[in-house]
């Protein structure tokens, strides 16, 4: 059945393993902390700039608007939301750029990693053709070194340390010849003649530099339900975040007050064509009437019967309104036939005709479009919709307006029959009394459609003369009165979490990386049995460093191995210890000498075994003969158990069996029946039975001894023992090949610093 190991994080644990270490942890804050006052102390203070501008809330600003307000169609509330995409267009952004020169940025070196940004107030300035700006798609640094005597060291700079252009002993004025064209170098009056001067340029052009700017510029809505548009901007140079903010007010208004003006311009010029036609239609009929009265001598007209006048007169008012309705359908035919208003709104209106609907229709795409297109580019999507649209709407009107004038015709033929019918009951009339009531009639329709167009042409003068933006500022760009970058708290913060979590990350990252482990918290986490204790390194002149009378740190680690294993010895006759590792060199014979002499003080008859048969160290650590031992006696049935037996001088209660020589079968030994002899032998003589076995990722022996002990003692060795190696003693662990097993941690170092003994055993 497999078995899980909860692990629980040990903070304290963790806290001890980073607290030996603290010299690191220190390093690194100071490091951190000491670049986070560097950084606060070349970045400038950048201050948060703000401004509002409230949206006219009418879409008033088009001279056409007003002059449909006799077709209801003026438009309603302002669309927020493309208005602010105008204000933020890449557009604006390059002609703020054009105006204010912020395609070219000045920093005057003052001391280490510390520089003066110069707005308006530089000693030297650049120019270049304004085509330059609009072709240049990268940064060029100029770089300008001033001596006290004026002369100067000009560089055109690629990158951090590449110089492309050099002149010197340069004098200013100075055009300065690169392989992007000709600057134009001059001083200004903040140039002071005997001080030293470095000056590094950054020339850029309009496109990028807007890119840039767009950047750090919001432009936004105050909020869903309110006409202010929201601008800010952060910079480190107030006046010129300002001027950013209230140039791109400017230029917003002055690119309305253009729209406004265009579309005002164009009806106007249409309606003084057709006021220039009406005039010299009307001059025509006046001028008729008077040659007709001169050839007639006909000073004024007679009365008439009031009947038959009144009547007359209303047939020739139905024939003027008639005639009047017809010319103005026909001036919007004309209108909409012109390419020249293929996009403009049609300013007449017409009342209850077969055409009004559509062109209602027609006027209000030319308004939508006329919005979009302040805010979208040709190629939008959109405005294409929009223009299809107005296509094929156009068709539509004109179908209506030609309906229109074919219903008009026939109306004023009937109205003109009537007219007709009229004067032929007025025979008795003079001819010259109908023939000049005809002159009449048509001078009446000239007279009234001049009439017309000259009140629309009053309103429309008075649209170009008004003059409101259509951006009204709130509040005019202000700098809040502490900056917001950097957040000196912040970055301080920063630099001291980034100095406590550096060292841990590096000594995480270590752990990750290394194969082996070093502290008993580690093993721990590694393996899925118990880990008893740990056994410092040994700093002795012997291997046995377990005596009578010694207390040093060494001894008590393995006084306290030995108390832990007495709790894993819980039957009534377990006696029999087999000690092991993974591989050779990790201190198995160390511990399991040691460990004998540990239990050699509590008066108890102690047998010390070496069973590593293959390589036996026992006899030469323990200063000892090499033979008899093991190995002879699993061989041999002549020999005795007690000539095996040796004894370690100081330590009376300890027995030592060493392996003996390396046989040529130490498997097939293991697995006899003199084999099992010898664990009754050692069973029935002594309390405690220690075997230094062979390490069980290079021998199989190890197993076989294992079946005839009572508990497993594991050593693996600080610095020495590899992770995947734990992973072979876990699965072992999990098939059953080792009995109630352990584990012990030797060559640790020294733990008396951080409170182990209690005051006992110093290392000697």
């Amino acid at each position: 059945m497999e078995k899980e190991k909860e692990k629980i994080v040990d903070f304290g644990a963790a806290m001890a393993r980073y607290k030996r270490h603290w010299l690191l942890f220190a390093i690194a804050t100071a490091l951190c902390l000491g670049g986070a006052l560097f950084y606060l102390h070349i970045k400038p203070d950048a201050y948060l700039i703000e401004s509002t501008v409230m949206v006219a809330d009418k879409d008033n600003n088009t001279g056409a608007s007003s002059l449909l307000k006799s077709l209801s169609l003026g438009t309603g509330g302002s669309k927020v939301d493309d208005e602010v995409v105008v204000m933020g267009s890449q557009e604006l952004c390059v002609k703020m750029i054009e105006q204010l020169k912020l395609n070219r940025r000045y920093y005057e070196k003052t001391g280490f990693m510390t520089k003066i940004d110069h707005y308006n107030d530089s000693p030297i300035e650049l120019e270049a053709p304004v085509e330059f700006f609009d072709t240049l798609m990268t940064t060029l640094n100029v770089k300008v070194v001033v001596d006290k005597q004026g002369k100067a060291l000009v560089q055109l700079r690629k990158g951090l340390f590449g110089v492309t252009t050099e002149k010197k002993d340069v004098t200013f004025p100075y055009n300065f010849a690169t392989p992007y064209g000709i600057f134009n170098l001059h001083t200004t009056e903040h140039f002071k003649l005997g001080k030293p001067l470095t000056l590094t340029i950054l020339v850029s052009g309009n496109t990028p530099r807007a890119e840039q700017l767009r950047e750090i510029m919001t432009v936004t809505t105050k909020s869903k339900k309110s006409n202010a548009i929201y601008m800010d901007v952060v910079d480190p140079v107030i006046d010129r975040g300002k001027d950013m903010l209230n140039t791109l007010v400017k230029l917003y208004n002055e690119r309305g007050e253009l729209e406004k003006n265009e579309q005002a311009i164009n009806t106007g010029n249409f309606i003084d064509e057709r006021i220039a036609l009406i005039y010299n239609d009307l001059a025509g009929s006046e001028a008729q009437i008077e040659d007709y009265k001169r050839r007639h001598d006909i000073a004024d007209v007679e009365m008439q019967t009031k009947a038959l006048i009144t009547r007359q007169q209303m047939a020739d008012n139905s024939v003027v309104a008639l005639e009047t309705k017809y010319r103005i359908v026909s001036m919007i035919k004309d209108f909409m036939n012109d390419p020249r208003n293929r996009n403009n709104y049609v300013p007449f209106d017409i009342d209850s005709t077969a055409a009004t609907s559509p062109l209602k229709a027609y006027n209000a795409l030319i308004i939508e479009r006329s919005k979009l297109e302040a805010s979208a580019t040709g190629n939008n999507q959109q405005l294409q919709q929009i223009d299809n649209q107005i296509a094929a709407m156009r068709a539509n009107v004109l179908t209506g307006v030609d309906n229109t004038l074919r219903a008009l015709r026939v109306q004023i033929d009937r109205a003109s029959s009537l007219s007709s019918s009229s004067l032929n009951q007025m025979d008795r009339l003079p001819v010259h009394e109908r023939e000049m009531r005809t002159l009449y009639r048509q001078q009446g329709i000239q007279n009234a459609l001049y009439t017309f167009l000259l009140q629309k042409r009053e309103e429309n003068q008075l649209l170009l003369a008004a003059t409101t933006p259509k951006g009204q500022v709130v509040d005019h760009a202000f700098a809040h009165t502490k900056p917001v970058y950097p957040n000196k708290f912040m970055v301080l913060l920063i630099g001291l979490l980034l100095g406590l979590t550096i060292p841990i990350l590096l000594l995480y990252l270590k752990r990750l990386l290394t194969t082996k482990f070093a502290t008993q918290e580690e093993l721990e986490t590694l393996v899925t049995v118990p880990v008893l204790g740990e056994v410092s390194h040994n700093r002795h002149n012997t291997q046995l460093v377990v005596e009578p009378q010694k207390t040093s740190g060494i001894v008590e680690l393995f006084r306290l191995l030995r108390n832990n294993l007495q709790f894993m010895l819980t039957g009534k006759d377990d006696k029999v210890i087999v000690v092991t590792s993974s591989v050779a060199g990790e201190g198995k014979s160390f511990i399991s000498a040691n460990l004998a002499a540990s239990f050699a003080l509590l008066d108890k008859r102690v047998a010390l075994v070496g069973m590593d048969i293959r390589n036996p160290r026992l006899a030469e650590m323990l200063d000892l003969g090499d033979t008899p031992g093991v190995t002879s006696f699993l061989a041999s049935e002549d020999i005795n158990f007690d000539s095996l037996v040796q004894h370690v001088e100081g330590s009376p209660n300890l027995d030592v069996i060493v392996a003996g020589p390396v046989p040529p079968n130490p498997s097939e030994l293991l697995l006899g029946d003199r084999a099992t002899t010898f664990f009754d032998e050692l069973r029935a003589r002594y309390d405690i039975v220690i075997i230094d076995s062979a390490p069980i990722a290079m021998v199989s022996d190890t197993f076989s001894v294992d079946a005839k002990a009572d508990a497993t003692l594991f050593v693996t060795r600080a610095g020495f023992t590899k992770r995947n190696q734990l992973k072979y003693f876990n699965s072992v662990v999990e098939r059953g090949q080792l009995k109630n097993v352990a584990v012990v941690l030797n060559d640790t170092k020294s733990r008396n610093s951080q409170g182990y003994g209690y005051g006992y055993g110093k290392e000697d």
